[in-house]
């Protein structure tokens, strides 16, 4: 039977994970107790420290699972509408996600300025998750290959999908400087240069 108790503690962890997003989203990190989470997650609060030191490590596996999901999503909404031109394709991606939190302000919220640092921060030590193995093989293919290598490749793209949710975070939750509308074409002529 490990098989099930590994399940019934996966679906404990992904409780407390649910439970601390409807909170986080309704009320604010800050406002919310770890006393709330297991209460809305029906756990016992040692089983809260069976999976988070703290509220701050639950914080980041959702802010993880937050970037992971919505670049998932963005690399399959791009697969539909790949064009033979790896600038545009960087630039569709980007869209998506800009689109994304602008229909989620409340996650964007939650995530603040820190759309993908986790989930980068992770994929440099262990380069494990399919979705970056699917984006280095594009970078691979692409014309910048020729100029960059892989890691410089990799913090080039690192540095443009943090550069969008700082802006995102900026301009769709603060309104400064403008509305994400009037910085895309900022933001897509900088990335633009990048790539070129």
């Amino acid at each position: 039977m490990p098989d099930e108790r590994e399940s019934r503690k996966e679906r404990k962890r992904q409780s407390l994970l649910a439970a601390a997003y409807g909170l986080f989203t309704e009320k604010g990190v800050a406002k919310t107790s770890v006393d709330e989470i297991v209460r809305r997650a029906n756990v016992a609060k040692g089983t809260f420290y069976l999976y988070f030191q703290d509220k701050d490590q639950l914080l980041q596996q959702l802010v993880y699972d937050i970037s992971a999901r919505v670049l998932e999503e963005a690399y399959a909404w791009l697969e539909e509408r790949r064009t033979p031109d790896f600038v545009e394709n960087v630039l569709l991606m980007l869209d998506y996600i800009i689109e994304y939190f602008k229909r989620n302000k409340l996650v964007l919220r939650l995530v603040e300025r820190n759309f993908s640092w986790p989930m980068v921060a992770r994929q440099m030590s262990e380069r494990s998750d399919p979705l970056w193995d699917r984006l280095m093989s594009d970078l691979e293919r692409s014309p910048q290959a020729s100029r960059y290598s892989e890691e410089e490749l990799f913090r080039i793209i690192f540095v443009i999908v943090e550069m969008v949710g700082s802006v995102c975070y900026s301009s769709i939750i603060e309104g400064k400087p403008d509305t994400i509308d009037n910085m895309k074409p900022v933001l897509y002529g900088i990335v633009r240069n990048i790539l070129r």
